[in-house]
């Protein structure tokens, strides 16, 4: 990257999706801190991400899945198998 500021407006679908994200992902973060638990719901967030960048999302979802209730609606069984894999990843680090 040249340090070009782009817009919103000239940004993909794909990279507007994950500002979204990063925007409401910091928000409930910020909000569980300091008021009472509220769930996380989310339909089909990662309809725009590559495997490499929904296996990264994935993996916030599931530590902030340790502060609150995370509620994640998906109809792509690839995504499905990501988390499988995240979360299998995480137990033989913990054991």
């Amino acid at each position: 990257m040249d340090g070009e500021r782009v817009s919103v407006e000239g940004m993909s679908d794909g990279t507007k999706d994950q500002l979204y994200l990063a925007l409401r992902l910091a928000s409930i973060d910020k909000y569980v801190q300091e008021n009472e638990h509220i769930p996380f719901i989310v339909d089909d967030i990662l309809i725009h991400f590559d495997d490499e960048r929904a296996k990264e999302t994935l993996k916030v979802l599931l530590e902030l899945s340790k502060k609150t209730q995370v509620i994640f609606f998906t109809h792509h069984s690839r995504l499905i198998e990501l988390m499988k894999d995240i979360a299998s990843e995480v137990n033989n680090l913990r054991s």
